[in-house]
């Protein structure tokens, strides 16, 4: 004895909407007697339904509150699939009657219902479990067969357009007594029953054999999936990319701003060093120019300034002072120091020009130019000059003045 899979049929007259819309029906969902099976490989059966194996209590049982289907799913129904299949469900009273099994249905599905109101599904095929035994015999009214059918357990309940029990086992609309069943009458073993289904499939109403109806749905449903996992890898993707756009351009944004502030920065960097620039130049002229006035009486009569420094101009004078260079270790407070020593003995000269003239050693120049006066007056000084250090020659600029000043021609 093995366990194998079973499809009954049936048919359907009318309709009965409830308040919801949806299609309340009932059914003889099963039946005693024989019936002829197709198997997978084109061969057929003639298996037996015993009566006290169809109205067994747990038999009848296994009908109620089981999910509805429109054409047979591919594969028994489970918690996994049954969310794509159903269409509606049995209810919960079931009952054997004259050989039949009854139960009510109510199909939730506006396409099944419209289906059903059509005509195009009007009836119905249990699929269920049961233990096949191989072992052949003769019912009692005389009707061959080539096994039993034993612990016959209901899986799903399908709404097809033609089941394979004949008239008999259809969907009754108007009342659970009504028993205007039809002999049922054997297909041609040439012939085998196939039972077809529509579905639709984007967008379109298509009739194929319910068989592959549950095929075509499971690879539908697997290729919605799979779409839509892409989808989501997709706007995942589409995220991380706006993200990063997102990024480059407040990247973009603080570059910019930057680049405006170093431009800023350099532009203020510019003008305060126009305005550091002009300022060092005022300075600078203005000092050569007091350097130019303070010793313009000790500098050659042909002088013209040419752009010279402090430096250059205090060398001039000395060696205009000197009639020679100074000194090559002379630095610029040497040079200044000694200056001011003259200029300083010139003042004193100044003060007291009778005295210098009244001076028996006194010549004046031929040319009128106080050059020789001047040397004479710097005599008490020159002598500085032989010092190794700018400071004692200060110190003899400092106490100069408690001497008297000689010319000498």
């Amino acid at each position: 004895m093995e366990t194998v899979s079973r499809y009954d049929y049936g048919q359907v007259t009318k309709s009965e909407t409830t308040d919801e819309g949806y299609l309340k029906v009932w059914c003889k969902a099963a039946r005693v007697g024989t019936q002829l099976y197709t198997r997978g490989d084109g061969s057929q059966v003639r298996e037996y339904r015993p009566e006290d194996e169809v109205a067994d209590p747990e038999s009848l049982a296994s009908f109620g509150m089981k999910a509805v289907t429109m054409g047979h799913p591919p594969v028994l129904l489970d918690t996994e699939n049954t969310k794509v299949h159903q269409i509606g469900h049995a209810g919960s009273q079931v009952r054997f009657s004259d050989g039949f099994v009854e139960i009510a249905l109510l199909i939730t599905d506006e396409k099944a219902i419209s289906s059903i109101k059509r005509g195009d599904a009007q009836e119905v095929s249990a699929g269920y479990r049961v233990d096949y035994d191989p072992t052949p015999g003769v019912t009692p009214q005389g009707e061959s067969y080539d096994g039993v059918q034993r612990n016959i357990r209901v899986n799903h309940i399908a709404v097809v357009p033609k089941g394979r029990a004949g008239r008999e086992v259809r969907l009754l609309l108007d009342s659970v007594d009504r028993n205007d069943a039809v002999a049922y009458t054997e297909p041609p073993s040439n012939s085998p029953v196939i039972s077809m289904a529509r579905i639709t499939l984007d967008g379109l109403d298509l009739e194929i054999p319910a068989e592959a109806a549950g095929a075509v749905q499971s690879f539908v449903k697997d290729a919605n999936r799979a779409q839509a996992e892409l989808q989501s890898k997709l706007d995942e993707q589409e995220e991380q990319i706006q993200a990063v756009v997102t990024e480059n351009e407040e990247t973009h944004g603080r570059l910019d701003a930057a680049l405006e502030r170093i431009e800023e920065l350099e532009k203020q960097a510019s003008e305060s060093a126009a305005r550091d620039d002009s300022a060092d130049i005022n300075n600078a002229v203005n000092q050569r120019l007091l350097t130019l006035d303070k010793f313009a009486q000790i500098l050659p009569e042909d002088y013209k300034f040419d752009g010279e420094d402090e430096r250059q101009i205090m060398t001039l004078a000395y060696e205009n002072v000197f009639e020679k260079a100074p000194r090559e270790d002379a630095n610029e407070d040497y040079l200044l120091g000694v200056l001011d020593g003259v200029l300083a003995a010139m003042d004193d000269m100044d003060d007291d020009e009778e005295e210098v003239h009244q001076d028996a050693d006194f010549q004046p120049e031929e040319d009128g130019s106080n050059v020789a006066e001047v040397r004479a007056a710097i005599a008490a000084v020159s002598a500085a000059e032989k010092m190794d250090s700018a400071d004692s020659y200060r110190d003899r600029l400092v106490n100069g003045w408690k001497s008297d000043l000689t010319a000498h021609a």
